[in-house]
């Protein structure tokens, strides 16, 4: 599994910070602190109802493990949840939920929040590992998505549209890059093959053109091949955030992102990223929760 390092569909913006524990004290208030974290939930503890939350009451109820979560104002960093290696310290940005003070905070938004933290720690520092294997469940549920959200534009409408098996299979040519690390082009076909059954030999030379590592690169790819012709990364990226917001950007370009937007979702009531991501393919959507229930 790759851990990206900064995303290009959000201006660069890195993936994890590394600042010292001085700066994060620089950035941290008292009514900000764990101990208020966990004397909010527990005052709200009744009203939360979901898989992760044994794991994620016995971390914040826990007065050492809880000194990692950092509930800080970050100016310049759009999204609301990071890790920072240097601190091994979880990080949730006020900025994005435009409060000052995590009392303001919908409870939901702040347990989302914290689940969204603990989730991308494990699997950033690689104690929790998404497999390879995965990436079949990854493209089915991909491939549904694109469809629903591009298709009519694209005339990719039905599942005997002549575009969705060149569209399956370019999209199993970028998660197999950019989520796994595959390097090859030709190893990278063939497994892209595997999973989208595609005769991909005619186009060979023209595709390994494409560093599908990139995700402007797949959307390029998808553009040229004639797929969604005339997409452009600023068609692709405005799109997106209109229909799901800012979260969604980098679920897309990283693997432990697009993890932790998936299970987040499945928690009733919050605003990082909405409910109905499981309407784009319900089958694989609870796969990949299940994968992620085991993390708990």
């Amino acid at each position: 599994m790759i851990v990206k390092d900064k995303f290009r569909l959000v201006s660069g913006v890195e993936n994890v910070i590394n600042v010292s524990a001085s700066v994060i004290k620089q950035h941290s208030e008292e009514e900000n602190s764990p101990r208020h974290v966990f004397a909010i939930l527990e005052l709200k503890k009744k009203s939360i109802t979901h898989f992760t939350t044994n794991t994620i009451f016995k971390w914040v109820s826990n007065k050492d493990k809880r000194e990692s979560i950092n509930i800080v104002t970050v100016d310049d960093y759009p999204l609301p949840v990071t890790y920072n290696p240097p601190t091994k310290g979880n990080i949730i940005n006020l900025k994005p939920f435009s409060v000052d003070e995590v009392s303001s905070m919908s409870v939901n938004d702040l347990y989302a929040s914290l689940v969204y933290a603990y989730a991308f720690q494990k699997l950033v520092t690689k104690k929790y590992k998404i497999k390879e294997e995965y990436a079949k469940i990854i493209v089915k549920y991909l491939l549904s998505f694109y469809v629903q959200i591009f298709g009519k534009e694209y005339g990719l409408v039905g599942i005997y549209a002549s575009g969705i098996p060149k569209l399956k299979f370019l999209i199993a040519c970028y998660i197999y890059s950019a989520f796994f690390g595959v390097k090859s082009n030709r190893a990278l076909m063939q497994k892209a093959s595997s999973v989208a059954p595609y005769l991909y030999t005619d186009e060979f030379e023209q595709l390994k053109k494409y560093d599908f590592y990139h995700i402007e690169q797949f959307i390029q790819a998808v553009s040229d091949l004639k797929v969604m012709p005339g997409l452009t990364v600023t068609k692709f990226t405005s799109k997106l955030y209109r229909f799901f917001g800012i979260n969604i950007l980098p679920a897309i370009e990283d693997c432990s992102r697009f993890f932790s937007v998936i299970l987040i979702s499945s928690i009733p009531g919050n605003r990082l990223v909405p409910k109905y991501l499981f309407k784009y393919n319900q089958t694989e959507y609870f796969q990949l929760i299940e994968i992620m229930r085991r993390m708990f």
